[in-house]
């Protein structure tokens, strides 16, 4: 993997982080959202600290399809792709 993609996928670790800690009133809703983000990101900190070995690219974006089918979370796909574009 090309460094301008792992950039880019430490961005979205630190976007998901940010996300979860401004994820506001703390209710059934938000909880839930937050529970998913935290559950689609928390194996691309493992990676990251790993430089990617054994990252499975395709299994990470299931994950982010899913978190925008469900609530509309399209920002991670669209940051990913805004800086690989650069």
């Amino acid at each position: 993997m090309d460094e301008l993609r792992k950039s880019a996928y430490k961005t979205l670790n630190y976007q998901a982080l940010l996300d979860i800690k401004n994820s506001g009133t703390f209710n059934e809703e938000t909880f839930n959202r937050a529970f998913r983000v935290a559950h689609a990101f928390h194996n691309l900190a493992w990676y990251i600290i790993h430089d990617f070995q054994g990252f499975d690219e395709a299994d990470f974006w299931s994950r982010i399809s899913a978190l925008e089918k469900q609530f509309g979370l399209y920002h991670y796909r669209k940051a990913f792709t805004e800086i690989i574009n650069q």
